[in-house]
């Protein structure tokens, strides 16, 4: 249930505070002071659409804080992919959230959990799955088909919404294992028709073998045979310096260092440069013997640079057709084997998709089937309750039938429609046409009450549902919707005294205006003389009106009986 709400800065309201009692909680007010901003409220954290020209004039953004107690098992009844349980794992303790939407006058909104930025889809499926609206706009939405088997749904209980939420989930599987179906004909199609292409590609790839560290190589390789003539001078000249006939680099650098070793001798001084000398040697021996393997190998087999220019021929004209470049090719090829690789698995393939789908499909016909059945013995038990709800809400004439249709798709679609007879001797029509607008009213507290029956632990906010009731009825309405608030928490925002009367809890929201001359509304708890006070304006007395008084106190004292 809902412990508190918070409403700061949102069109009229500068701030209110409210907290809903474990029953009928009731809210009030003139006409413009913002009764219906708190169910605007309520829909932001459901998921509402965030306006930005709702945020109260001259406010940096308008909020609305929620401090909900979960109800126990309530997480563990959650699909494992439900996007509720993002507020649990964000929340600081599970069973008792903080969730919030901010909305700024510029900007992006933002959903709260506890303090911390949230997800918008996860908040209002938190919220959505404890809390349920019923409004004016809710009479437009009751004629739709989609609605009324919402409905029937509910009413069926907890089986039948879980079936109705795994039908929609198997329906999508077997969607999707259409379209992979489709996708996987199509690539086979398409590799038919260039399989000859694919096939040319890989036989020649395979024929030339390429590598990338091969290309590389023998690009090395080819450079330095196509200048063999003048590698080889530049290294005999470094022998002949190094080690010629007549003594080179190596032969001095050996006496400079008998020579220095003698004198070293003499004085120990000349150490470190007889260390330098024997280093030096050292050096120029292993370069005379690196340049002299270097003038070895470049005396290559006749006709090898021929072999190489012509295996680099081949790289190059398989990067030309299929490039560019070796890794391009290389990738194209692997491409090409994979694709003809499919196109000759395509029949198992087919094979394991097909009977995937026919897994799925059978599960869907199964569940479709089961759901049926569910929905069929419900909806003549739906019509009953109420058929009987009318009668006590004065609409003693009416009948109300509920039809369900299946059609033959391959997974069957089940229709509903809620059949009226508002008055004897009229003809049945469909809800939509059937009713006027108080009677419409009636029947979707009517409807709602008896769905609210199979979804105990759901909070309920009623918006100015008895429009167009009045008299006799409005007092009906009051305590349906008091019965309603047994054993699970009702708000309801009414312009009725005679249900504002049967409320546990009244708050009244009262227009004013700031010190800059802009209206403001606040809103306050109210009882004792004060509750009867406002009973007398709802029956559009003033509160002096001992009349009024006399009847408020009696509407008041229906409740405590």
């Amino acid at each position: 249930m809902i412990r508190e709400i918070e409403i700061r800065d949102l069109v009229v309201i500068e701030r209110a505070h409210i907290e809903p009692v474990a029953g009928l909680t009731a809210i009030t007010g003139e006409t413009g002071a913002g009764k219906t901003v708190v169910a605007q409220a309520l829909a932001l954290l459901a998921g509402g659409q965030a306006d930005p020209g709702a945020v109260r004039p001259g406010a940096r953004h308008a909020l609305v804080q929620a401090t909900v107690a979960v109800p126990e098992g309530f997480w563990e009844s959650l699909d494992p992919d439900d996007p509720a349980l993002q507020v649990r794992d964000m929340a600081e303790d599970p069973a008792e959230v903080v969730v919030a939407r901010r909305v700024p006058a510029e900007g992006r909104a933002r959903a709260l959990v506890d303090g911390q930025v949230a997800s918008r889809d996860g908040v209002a499926a938190f919220v959505g799955a404890l809390l349920r609206f019923s409004g004016q706009h809710e009479q437009r939405r009751l004629v739709g088909p989609a609605a009324q088997m919402a409905i029937l749904d509910a009413f069926a209980g907890q089986q039948g919404v879980a079936l109705a939420t795994r039908l929609r989930a198997l329906r999508r599987d077997v969607a999707a294992l259409d379209r992979r179906a489709a996708q996987a004909a199509e690539r086979r199609e398409r590799a038919a028709l260039e399989r000859e292409a694919l096939e040319a590609l890989v036989a020649q790839v395979d024929e030339a073998a390429p590598e990338l560290s091969e290309e590389q190589a023998l690009r090395a390789e080819r450079a330095r045979l196509m200048h063999a003539g003048k590698l080889a001078e530049a290294a005999a000249s470094a022998i002949a310096l190094l080690d010629g006939e007549e003594g080179g680099a190596v032969t001095a650098a050996g006496q400079a260092m008998r020579a220095v070793e003698q004198g070293a001798q003499l004085d120990p001084g000349l150490g470190e440069v007889l260390a330098d000398l024997a280093a030096g040697e050292a050096a120029l021996q292993e370069a005379l013997i690196g340049v002299r393997r270097y003038a070895d190998d470049l005396g290559a087999e006749p006709g090898r640079l021929e072999w190489v220019e012509g295996r680099l021929a081949s790289y190059d004209a398989l990067s030309r057709r299929y490039g560019p470049g070796t890794e391009v090719v290389l990738e194209r090829a692997e491409e090409a084997r994979a694709a003809l690789e499919a196109l000759a698995e395509g029949e198992a393939g087919d094979d394991a998709l097909a009977a995937e789908r026919a897994e799925a499909l059978a599960q869907a016909q199964a569940v479709a089937a089961e759901l049926h059945a569910l929905r069929r013995d419900a909806a003549p038990l739906l019509a009953e309750r109420v058929q009987a709800e009318l009668q006590d809400l004065a609409m003693s004439g009416a009948t109300l039938r509920v039809e369900l249709t299946r059609d033959d798709a391959e997974v069957p679609v089940d229709s509903v429609a809620l059949v009226m007879r508002a008055n004897p001797g009229l003809p049945e029509a469909p809800l939509a046409g059937a009713a006027s607008g108080g009677e419409l009213s009636r029947v979707l507290l009517a409807l709602h009450s008896v769905a609210a029956a199979a979804e105990p632990g759901v909070a309920w906010v009623f918006d100015e549902v008895d429009a167009g009731i009045g008299g006799v009825t409005a007092a009906v309405v009051g305590q349906r919707l008091a019965d309603l608030a047994l054993g699970r928490q009702v708000v309801v925002i009414t312009h009725l005294p005679q249900v504002a009367a049967a409320a546990d809890r009244h708050y009244r929201l009262v227009k004013g205006a700031a010190d800059d001359g802009r209206a403001i509304t606040t809103i306050e708890a109210v009882q004792g003389d004060a509750l009867v006070d406002e009973i007398c304006r709802m029956l559009g007395a003033a509160p002096a009106d001992a009349a009024a008084r006399s009847h408020a106190h009696e509407l008041l004292a229906r409740r405590a009986g």
